[in-house]
């Protein structure tokens, strides 16, 4: 085990949020390729010129046991470069489907995932800015950090966490789900109209996602959406770890939502992994999130596998309750007591009236600019032009976006100061093996051929070329490599002070 992890594995965590893309220019535009055209406009200071390294990746394989249907993606090496964007903060810039999408470093601490996710949006908007700005007056591109476009279309956030291959995904999957379920009290984002029912037009909803998942577990994240995910492609060694993929959660702007979401969610995984959690299960995971993601008062009544019924908030109750004894138990660190603090309040403070949260949590805070327009005009909830607040909510143009105007005049809660924002745009985690693959890009870049998840490809001057594993999250950290990095003035001097080392580190 490395250092750090107090024999456990469940810690290193990273995000990947699509966002939309909304353009009132008429000329026909292939999603995916206004998507490159966007990513494309990426500043040089934040991204390297390098091939992405596909060999070890297929997410057609399935925690259940079997490989799914379907081709391994593999582009040419100019589609490989026009699709994806190395970033010198050891995440990637790229195009999934018909979305530009962000995946910040791995990171060993909540806060970290918050500011790297934080940094994403910056990079993403300042791409929005230039690809405006090549417009000549015409209509700009507008990219929204949402979740659907009111029109039954929904795109996703997606979570990873690190965990031991010798936890059983069943078990894995039936004490997480009441977690993902209900976590939405506090991490939904919020949203005016039903995407699928043209009646709710005028119902507030705290999820943007919840009503488009169907069944309860399952392999796909683009039909057929389940409460748990079975893609299992670690990006590590698949003897030892597993990457659980969540992708029910909304995408936040708020930061102490997005903070909530992932902390809340790491440390149920981590009294999950020792056995120290005993969670409510409710009978019908995906008509639960579905009541959850559209009850504003929260007393909706689930029901539970064993004949009664709970409330969302009484289920996280009982598993913020289990999750403090355990940390109790086994001591905490000042983050696990940070989140766990901070988890405890929002559940009081959502016991007394939503208006208490209107600076913190995303779906509270919106529904807080709705209401005071809807007062002021006069308006209904059926009203086209609160829609139209709803989205401009998540517009990420500093000067334009709701979201973006109340963080700027101080009206909404902060977590991270903007200079670490700053500082995550170009530089990675020091605690990952995020390190060591931003580092060798910003090293030695005309010497990386290409970059993955658990691989950096490098030409080491004679020969062929090589691959670096990194198949423990845990390793390639600052504090192990940095050094020998910053005393190696060559990729081949690299190699020979690195080889000594044990394999993987």
């Amino acid at each position: 085990m490395a250092e750090g992890q107090n024999d456990r594995v469940a810690g290193i965590v990273g995000t990947e949020v699509e966002y939309g893309l909304s353009w009132s220019n008429r000329t026909p535009e292939d999603p995916e390729r206004l998507s490159a055209d966007l990513i494309g406009q990426v500043s040089e200071q934040y991204h390297a010129p390098v091939l992405w390294d596909y060999e070890n990746e297929d997410p057609r394989h399935d925690a259940r046991g079997f490989l799914a249907e379907g081709e391994r993606e593999n582009p040419d090496d100019a589609d490989n470069r026009s699709l994806n964007k190395p970033l010198f903060n050891g995440g990637r810039l790229y195009v999934d489907g018909a979305h530009p999408e962000y995946s910040g470093p791995e990171c060993a601490s909540v806060r970290d995932v918050v500011r790297f996710e934080k940094a994403g949006d910056k990079m993403v908007s300042a791409c929005q800015a230039a690809f405006s700005a090549r417009q000549d007056g015409g209509p700009p591109l507008l990219v929204l950090k949402n979740n659907s476009d009111g029109k039954g279309n929904s795109w996703g956030y997606h979570e990873n966490y690190l965990l031991p291959r010798s936890l059983p995904f069943d078990v894995l999957a039936r004490n997480i789900s009441s977690h993902l379920v209900t976590r939405v009290v506090f991490c939904g984002a919020g949203k005016l109209g039903s995407d699928q029912n043209p009646e709710e037009s005028g119902r507030y909803f705290l999820s943007q996602r919840a009503e488009f998942f169907e069944i309860p577990i399952g392999l796909s994240t683009m039909v057929h959406r389940s409460v748990v995910n079975t893609r299992d492609e670690p990006h590590s060694e698949r003897s030892l770890y597993r990457r659980f993929h969540v992708i029910t959660g909304d995408s936040n702007l708020s930061e102490i939502s997005t903070y909530l979401k992932v902390g809340t969610t790491l440390l149920v995984l981590r009294a999950l992994e020792a056995g120290a959690l005993e969670p409510p299960v409710f009978s019908d995971w995906v008509e639960s999130f579905r009541r959850v993601g559209m009850d504003m008062s929260l007393q909706l009544p689930l029901g539970l596998e064993n004949g009664k019924t709970m409330t969302a908030l009484e289920c996280q109750e009982v598993i913020c309750s289990q999750v403090r004894r355990y940390l109790e138990r086994e001591g905490m660190d000042a983050e696990s007591s940070d989140i766990i603090g901070r988890w405890e309040n929002v559940l009081v403070m959502l016991r007394r009236s939503s208006a208490g949260l209107a600076r913190t949590v995303d779906w509270a805070i919106k529904w807080s600019v709705l209401s005071r327009y809807r007062e002021k005009k006069g308006w209904e909830l059926t009203d086209s032009r609160l829609k139209m607040l709803d989205f401009q909510y998540h517009d990420l143009r500093p000067d334009r976006g709701i979201f973006s105007m109340l963080e700027n005049t101080g009206q909404v809660d902060r977590l991270v100061d903007p200079m670490e924002v700053e500082e995550a745009l170009t530089h990675p985690p020091s605690e990952t093996r995020a390190y060591f693959r931003g580092e060798m890009l910003r090293r030695f870049l005309t010497r990386v051929h290409a970059v993955s998840w658990s691989s950096v490809v490098v030409d080491p001057g004679e020969g062929p070329l090589k691959r670096l594993a990194l198949g423990d999250p845990w390793k390639g950290t600052q504090k192990r490599v940095g050094a020998l990095m910053g005393t190696s003035g060559s990729v081949g001097e690299l190699l020979r002070a690195l080889s000594p080392l044990p394999a993987g580190e």
